[in-house]
């Protein structure tokens, strides 16, 4: 070899280890920092989420009202839950209202965000800011507006059906309010997974849909095999968010039904609302303890059930 060309390329060789030995060293420092950055989050998350899970798990094991030694009574308040007679309605309306709300939301986004987004739709902001606009609006001015909707006496809703000479249902009693209800979420709910839809949608890859249009692929076909396919990871974080926001559904219950309890409107973190307000610590805890678990146990089979689909 060219004693020349040997030269440079030993001088080269060690540039390039100098280089390399110069952007590790400060790796090592961003590293550190990257940690201190999320150090106080984590702090947070420590504090106020894991902490009163941990607390919460194991107040259920105890009988307390909230002064006093707490007393330890094990899974007493877990056998206490099972005879409750108010315990199975608030489970059964609490699973009724995921089922009811979180797949019409999330298939209705979904629609609406491919409607949104098609060059031929006019008045995109318009409809961006009709859609998202509940999702903002706070619930108790939403519980408030709907309540004087759908109200038996004096209610929008029920005087226009009067007015054609119908018989308007209870909208706010029975089985109609937990109706009422779902109805009011899913209005409410669409407008942040349409949000994010839009965001999956502009990700998607224009050539694809260039390709399904030479090949004489109808809207349907497109939609169903090209769109949906490659929002699939947005449709499961969808799903599995959805879902456990439900299981905990509480404000908008509240506000529907002016904190008025039925068995048809009853769940479970309105069960653990009333507990709570008559000091029996425990028993709320045993019942956050079954949302919890409601929680994982849903989630799992979600992440198991849609692993192999996107």
């Amino acid at each position: 070899m060219d004693p020349l060309l040997a030269q440079g390329a030993l001088l080269h060789e060690r540039a390039h280890a100098r280089r390399r030995f110069d952007i590790m060293a400060p790796m090592g420092q961003r590293s550190r920092s990257a940690y201190w950055f999320i150090a106080f989050p984590m702090a947070v998350l420590f504090v106020f989420t894991l902490l009163p899970t941990v607390a919460g798990l194991g107040l259920s094991l105890f009988s307390w009202d909230g002064s006093g030694r707490p007393t330890f009574v094990g899974v007493q308040n877990f056998v206490q839950l099972a005879r409750d007679q108010s315990f199975r309605p608030a489970v059964r309306n609490t699973l009724l209202f995921v089922v009811a709300t979180v797949p019409i939301s999330v298939l209705a986004a979904f629609g609406l965000a491919v409607i949104a987004s098609a060059p031929w739709f006019r008045g995109k902001a318009v409809a961006r800011t009709c859609i998202f606009l509940p999702t903002i609006v706070s619930i108790i001015a939403v519980g408030v507006v709907w309540r004087w909707l759908l109200a038996d006496q004096g209610g929008l809703l029920p005087g226009a059906i009067r007015s054609v000479g119908l018989r308007p249902p209870s909208f706010l009693d029975g089985s109609w309010a937990f109706v009422s209800i779902v109805l009011v979420q899913i209005w409410r709910g669409v407008g942040f997974c349409f949000v994010l839809y839009l965001a999956a949608l502009a990700g998607v890859n224009r050539n694809l849909y260039e390709a399904a249009r030479v090949d004489g692929a109808s809207r349907w076909a497109v939609v169903r095999h090209i769109t949906w396919p490659a929002v699939g990871p947005m449709t499961v974080f969808l799903l599995v968010t959805g879902v456990i926001g439900a299981l905990q559904v509480f404000d908008v219950v509240w506000a529907m039904t002016s904190r008025a309890e039925t068995d048809a409107t009853r769940v479970l973190n309105l069960y653990i609302f009333r507990e709570f307000k008559q000091s029996r610590l425990g028993y709320a805890a045993a019942i956050g303890v079954v949302i919890f678990s409601l929680t994982l146990i849903v989630t799992w089979g979600q992440l198991r059930l849609l692993r192999g689909r996107t």
